[in-house]
């Protein structure tokens, strides 16, 4: 457009000298003076314009959702282009899937073929369309706002981010551009999907069975399940239930052992922590946030079975505020509100976790008989915070990181799939 306009002023300037020189210097006047005056009314609208987004505050994964663009001003007369960028983070689908991914930063090695390459990577690099950036130009003639609806679809639970980014506004003719300072990010919570887990998992196997054998070596006064009615509400039996807890005369009645739930149960007895510290290797992010997502469904998945079949269990995770918050989970309502709460902080990086033990002093100075511990966190640390845990302990990982993670000394290693399974390492499914 600039150069364009400026070989018009040139012809301009060839019709005064050489055809007529009126209509040339009105014609020149009329090109000259047009983009001062567009200057002058972008310079004035620029300080009357507002812009802000609007997301639904959760949302299923999987699901279209709608990112609102306000944009509104303060006087009548029109506005002129504004240009802008939307993005999404990895929580969301790309929404531009046709274009391609930033090349790799090319290597330096210090000579000046390495510094011009890496120049030329860095401005193709603010130019190029990339996955996850819709570029967007906005325009109001005399209206004072407008709506423009974006649709993002969400992908993996936790956090979404959804930001404006790169605002710049320039004038009619596209000769001058001005960034404005506005910035607008907005999150959008991805509800998970907890999975269906099935009493015959071999880890609820072992779990209910050690929790029921500490049970009766335990001389400690019975706790009663708060969700249960003395002498009215029964269950099914699994493996691991201890017999003194079955009620014979209505399990001859309905022809299949019954278990009474106002009976002593370790409410206490089987801690499941979810850690929160993000690996620290260089991963992807989809592979990442997909990693997350599988360990995560999966210890909510195995808390709802336990809380399904009257094995309450105290659950500890890193709160938004990056402190340790523990519940006892007793009934499958509580933990859908709980997974909602522990997904607004999520998982995120060591350092903003780095005052945090790993396990929870209370697990310790509690001595509870068991502890379930979900990570993906990789380093050395974990492992020898986790050996110094006095009881039995299982560690639920991802199962494509298996070889990064050794059997713990006073537990077991246990394998979390993309199917949500539990799978013993080196054992039964």
């Amino acid at each position: 457009m600039t150069v364009g306009y400026f070989c018009a002023i040139g012809i301009a300037v060839i019709f005064m000298l050489y055809m007529d020189g009126a209509i040339g210097v009105m014609m020149l006047a009329f090109l000259i003076l047009m983009p001062v005056l567009s200057l002058i009314m972008t310079l004035y609208v620029r300080n009357k314009i507002r812009i802000s987004l609007k997301l639904p505050d959760s949302a299923a994964k999987q699901r279209t959702e709608t990112a609102v663009i306000l944009l509104e001003k303060d006087t009548p007369l029109p506005m002129p282009f504004l240009r802008l960028i939307l993005k999404t983070d990895a929580h969301f689908a790309p929404l531009n899937p046709n274009a391609k991914e930033p090349p790799p930063r090319p290597s330096s090695d210090g000579s000046l073929i390495a510094k011009l390459n890496y120049s030329k990577w860095r401005k193709n690099r603010r130019t190029m369309l990339t996955p996850d950036a819709l570029p967007l130009c906005l325009a109001l003639s005399t209206e004072r706002e407008a709506e423009y609806r974006i649709p993002v679809t969400t992908r993996f639970c936790g956090a979404g981010t959804v930001s404006l980014e790169q605002v710049q506004l320039s004038d009619y003719f596209s000769m001058f551009r001005f960034r404005l300072p506005l910035t607008c990010a907005e999150t959008l919570l991805v509800t998970p999907d907890i999975p269906e887990l099935k009493a015959g998992n071999a880890l609820f196997r072992t779990v209910t069975t050690a929790v029921a054998d500490a049970d009766e070596e335990s001389e400690s006064a019975p706790v009663s399940s708060a969700s249960a009615t003395p002498g009215y509400e029964h269950r099914d039996y699994i493996p691991g239930d201890s017999l003194k807890r079955i009620n014979w005369k209505l399990s001859s009645k309905r022809r299949h052992l019954m278990v009474r739930k106002d009976e002593p149960i370790a409410v206490a007895r089987l801690s499941v922590v979810l850690d929160f510290r993000r690996d620290l290797r260089e991963l992807p992010p989809e592979t990442r946030l997909r990693t997350e997502e599988e360990l995560i469904e999966t210890a909510l998945g195995f808390l709802m079975l336990c809380a399904k079949y009257g094995y309450p269990c105290k659950l500890s995770y890193a709160d938004q505020a990056g402190a340790w918050n523990s519940i006892s989970v007793e009934n499958p309502e509580q933990l859908t509100v709980e997974s909602i709460n522990l997904l607004r902080g999520g998982c995120r990086p060591e350092e903003a976790l780095s005052g945090l033990p790993v396990i929870p002093p209370e697990l310790m100075q509690e001595g509870s008989a068991l502890l379930l511990f979900f990570t993906t966190h990789t380093g050395a640390n974990t492992m020898t915070a986790l050996e110094r845990f006095p009881k039995p302990l299982y560690l639920a990982v991802p199962e494509q990181d298996a070889d990064q993670f050794t059997v713990p000394k006073n537990g077991s290693l246990w394998l979390v799939t993309a199917e949500h399974q539990l799978l013993q390492a080196g054992g039964e499914s």
